[in-house]
């Protein structure tokens, strides 16, 4: 890929890797705050967060619902599926303080991520992260993995006010990056809001493809990888 001189890369479970650190974060609220009381089969009670987390995800990407809605809903919903008899909202909240701040404590990356970030730093890139994430806990999971001083900039959503994929975050990020669309590639794994809105953005994609979507479904990705260390012989 020529001519970039620009990387933004998505940060959860593109290169922190929020699956595997959120299942470790998810039981542990669950046992800290005694949910086996009123749930005792945790796979259910993963199974109904896990489900409501996602739904709610897709309606913040694009701006249907407030950060603070999704925080304190999806364990709102969760905690009066599985039989919780308190008070849902303020215990949602409590629970979702508590997993955050756990969250963001966790160290695992992405398989290849360490060694993609500082081969692009050994070429020269402008390496950068662009995330929807909540800006309380991103800076956190990078110093938490030890990967902080490999980022010139980490570009929330938080600070603009505009989730990716719409077009704000990205012209956002040019204007706080100083770079050009022209030089510029994101490297996510998210198609829709990484890959579709960066294209309509005019920047050069690189869809991270780790759930195995039928290539025929991407046709707005420039190129597709299925994992990390392939990026190694694109740029």
């Amino acid at each position: 890929m020529e001519n970039i001189s620009t990387v933004f890369i998505d940060l959860d479970d593109t290169v922190w890797w929020f699956t595997e650190n959120s299942k470790v974060s998810l039981r542990h609220v669950y046992n800290h705050f005694g949910m086996a009381e009123f749930c005792p089969d945790y796979d259910t009670f993963k199974a109904v967060y896990l489900a409501k987390n996602k739904e709610l995800w897709e309606l913040y990407h694009y701006g249907k619902i407030t950060k603070d809605f999704l925080t304190t809903e999806r364990f709102r919903y969760t905690l009066e599926q599985t039989g919780y008899s308190g008070d849902c909202l303020a215990m949602g909240a409590s629970v979702d303080d508590e997993y955050l701040h756990f969250l963001s404590l966790q160290p695992t990356l992405v398989p290849g991520a360490r060694q993609l970030l500082e081969y692009l730093n050994a070429k020269g890139y402008d390496v950068n992260i662009l995330s929807n994430g909540f800006k309380q806990v991103q800076a956190r999971k990078l110093a938490s993995a030890g990967v902080s001083h490999l980022f010139s900039h980490i570009v929330l959503s938080d600070d603009c006010g505009v989730t990716k994929p719409l077009p704000g975050i990205f012209e956002y990020a040019l204007s706080v990056c100083n770079a050009s669309a022209e030089t510029s590639v994101m490297i996510g794994d998210n198609y829709d809001a990484d890959i579709c809105g960066a294209h309509a953005a005019g920047w050069r994609t690189i869809f991270f493809n780790k759930a195995g979507i039928p290539t025929e479904e991407c046709r707005q990705a420039d190129i597709i990888v299925g994992t990390l260390p392939e990026i190694h012989q694109i740029l």
